[in-house]
């Protein structure tokens, strides 16, 4: 799966960011990236809550990655 970050602003201003395809902790490496890169465009983005993933939710979003099975016939 690629890795893919989805934002949705709410009519009071609130940011929720989803972070999908990364893998351990990266997402909160690439969280703080995407925060310096708002404050350069002089956006402040203040997390409020972060919620962790559940391993299931994680094992879905990578499940993708796995390569196919192929079954090959032999003689």
């Amino acid at each position: 799966m690629a890795r893919t970050i989805r934002a949705e602003i709410g009519s009071k201003r609130e940011v929720k960011m989803e972070f999908s395809g990364f893998p351990g902790e990266a997402c909160f490496d690439e969280a703080e990236r995407l925060r310096d890169v708002l404050r350069e465009l002089g956006l402040w983005a203040i997390p409020v809550t972060v919620m962790p993933k559940t391993s299931s939710q994680i094992a879905r979003e990578t499940e993708a990655e796995a390569p196919e099975k192929k079954k090959v016939l032999h003689s």
